[in-house]
């Protein structure tokens, strides 16, 4: 299966375009979006125009957000299952406990789970200029549970990928670097699409 994996849009119709069309071009099966759309007309005609099965989990400037499409699901917080795999969800308005999400995974594949929050784990893709800004939650879970893949966002400073402990962690927050990743689950590999111009 073929994930895009986004987030941070901020606003963004050219960004979110890009999306469209990369959705379409790279025959993406599942669209992640890991937040930060800073408005929610915007999220809502961004979404009223998504033909894939997406998952979108809010960002810190996303108070409210919803969606009226029923290919469109946005976790606050929980699992979803598609086609095999299992959609794990942490937003920024919930806990960051590593026990209560090792604890709503009991008896799941950890290769077929795909942990989505906005904000990173602690130590991963996480720097932000010359300080790091990730939750020790996440990294926790992370560790003990070990997931096919986390994917997140919000840190613009860090984009990018990296295989760590048999997990791929993909920060794809696109505001200040666009680029968006390609996550293909069955070969576990990581395919970089550059969604605009590199500042």
């Amino acid at each position: 299966m073929k994930l895009l994996c986004t987030a941070d849009l901020h606003r963004s119709e050219a960004l979110a375009q890009k999306v469209l069309d990369t959705i379409d071009a790279e025959k993406i099966d599942v669209l992640i979006n890991c937040g930060d759309f800073l408005s929610n007309d915007f999220a809502a005609n961004f979404f009223r125009r998504l033909k894939v099965r997406s998952f979108i989990v809010p960002g810190n400037w996303d108070p409210g957000l919803k969606s009226l499409e029923k290919n469109v699901t946005v976790l606050n917080h929980g699992i979803k299952e598609y086609n095999g795999y299992y959609f794990l969800a942490s937003s920024s308005g919930f806990p960051s406990d590593s026990e209560a999400m090792m604890d709503g995974t009991q008896g799941i594949d950890a290769k077929k789970i795909i942990f989505m929050t906005h904000y990173p784990p602690e130590g991963v893709l996480d720097r932000a200029w010359s300080s790091r800004a990730g939750y020790a939650g996440y990294r926790q879970f992370d560790e003990a549970k070990k997931p096919l893949a986390h994917v997140f966002g919000h840190i613009h400073e860090d984009n990018g990928h990296i295989m760590h402990n048999g997990t791929m962690y993909i920060n794809c927050a696109l505001a200040l670097i666009p680029q968006a990743y390609v996550f293909d689950t069955e070969n576990v590999s990581v395919k970089t699409v550059v969604m605009g111009e590199i500042k």
